[in-house]
């Protein structure tokens, strides 16, 4: 599962703002990538010695994500509630 990062409500011309917003947004989106990846992996594993990374890479990847979805909307980034999840 994926996610689009749709416009969002910032006025373009104070860019500055804007690229704050969209760095956000996308630290957001790269710890989302992060997670499905770990997900997968654990999914995956077949080595008894690998098990328990996988679930410590698993349970990072998701702290990482719900930190990044935190700060977002701590940021006053509106557009967090209107990303496009999307399979793949």
């Amino acid at each position: 599962m994926r996610f689009r990062i749709p416009d969002f409500p910032y006025n373009h011309q104070d860019s500055e703002e804007y690229s704050a917003g969209y760095d956000i947004l996308m630290d957001v989106k790269n710890a989302h990538d992060e997670w499905v990846n770990a997900q997968n992996l654990f999914n995956n594993v077949s080595d008894p010695e690998l098990v328990d990374y996988a679930i410590y890479n698993l349970e990072a990847a998701k702290k990482k994500y719900m930190y990044m979805l935190k700060q977002a909307k701590m940021n006053g980034i509106e557009a967090i509630n209107n990303l496009y999840y999307y399979s793949e």
